[in-house]
């Protein structure tokens, strides 16, 4: 199973953190992570590109970085989280999204 859980202090997404397999097919054929990745990928390189370096993490199966609180950060969080709601309700059994 993927999870994904966002972080948030004040009402504001502060960061996110990935990890797992959806376990649907063969690492590099999935689907799903293959979604979730793109999604995660392009708000983390939207938000580097807008703000400049931001911290991330990255091993095999997890990817987790810090979202700056400024609104145009925030909005991009919100696209991928509603992009990640909508996958998670097509595979609930397999894509876990968690706030914390």
């Amino acid at each position: 199973m993927i999870t994904v859980r966002l972080f948030r202090k004040d009402g504001k997404v502060t960061g996110v953190f990935v990890s797992g397999h959806s376990g649907m097919a063969k690492s590099g054929s999935d689907v799903l992570c293959a979604a979730v990745s793109t999604l995660v990928q392009t708000a983390y390189l939207a938000i580097s590109d807008i703000y400049g370096k931001v911290d991330y993490k990255k091993t095999d199966g997890h990817f987790e970085f810090e979202v700056p609180t400024e609104h145009d950060a925030q909005v991009i969080v919100r696209a991928m989280q509603v992009g990640l709601q909508d996958l998670s309700s097509g595979y609930p059994q397999n894509l876990k999204l968690e706030e914390a």
